[in-house]
């Protein structure tokens, strides 16, 4: 549907000989936070890299706002709107504000100009504006991925794309990371969030998608799992009932 910002319908595809996704179908409204929860080696991270325009599916579709993107290279899906949060990468001898500036470059002319939208980016994270001049190599994983974040922003995306949002984060991190997804909901950005821990899933998703063997078996609510505490421990092991 046009009203939705990301629809993916079929998606099939892996690496080589080796098929992951078997027929992934979801979608993500604007302002609505959706969840992708399942052990490793389900096939998360490989429909990331098919969103991210990364990796080509075999078969199936990927639509951006109503708009076929399944053979539009990742750059483009940039500018279409679709920002992806993959792993925590940064430039670690350029300062946290010179790596914000790099990715400043890349948005669309005619836009603020690029110190104006890192200002706003570091505005949103306290702890970076005073780690501002610090290389990046410097930061700890949980401010890194607060650069990550905020290398994001300054795209003004209208779907977000967060692949393993709170591994290895401190919760502290997490909560404040969440509260800046609640926020962006809040003015109409959709977000998938591939996320493993089924109760940080829970706290700020507004659905639940499970994972098994490359194909989604089950949708919920959190308002479901938590009324029923067994089905969830079920799904997290990788289970579901008949």
């Amino acid at each position: 549907m046009a009203s939705e910002l990301l629809s993916v319908e079929e998606l099939a595809g892996g690496y080589g000989a080796i098929q992951v996704l078997f027929g992934v179908d979801l979608t993500v409204a604007p302002g609505e936070t959706v969840a992708l929860c399942g052990p490793n080696g389900v096939g998360k991270s490989t429909l990331v890299r098919m969103l991210a325009g990364l990796s080509r599916p075999s078969a199936g579709r990927v639509r951006l706002c109503g708009r076929d993107v399944t053979g539009v290279p990742g750059a483009k899906r940039v500018r279409l709107g679709m920002s992806t949060v993959i792993g925590q990468q940064a430039f670690g001898s350029l300062s946290v504000r010179d790596n914000l500036l790099m990715h400043a470059y890349a948005r669309r002319r005619g836009e603020e100009p690029a110190a104006t939208s890192v200002d706003g980016a570091l505005a949103v994270f306290p702890r970076l504006a005073a780690r501002a001049r610090q290389p990046a190599s410097t930061l700890s994983g949980g401010e890194r991925q607060m650069l990550v974040l905020a290398k994001t922003l300054i795209q003004r995306p209208r779907l977000l794309v967060i692949d393993e949002f709170s591994l290895g984060l401190a919760p502290v991190v997490v909560g404040g990371l969440l509260e800046l997804v609640r926020r962006l909901a809040a003015v109409g950005v959709g977000t998938l969030l591939i996320e493993q821990s089924v109760n940080v899933a829970m706290s700020v998703a507004d659905r639940l998608l499970f994972m098994e063997h490359g194909r989604i078996i089950a949708t919920h609510t959190p308002a479901e799992l938590r009324a029923a505490p067994d089905l969830a421990r079920r799904l997290v092991l990788g289970g579901h009932a008949a």
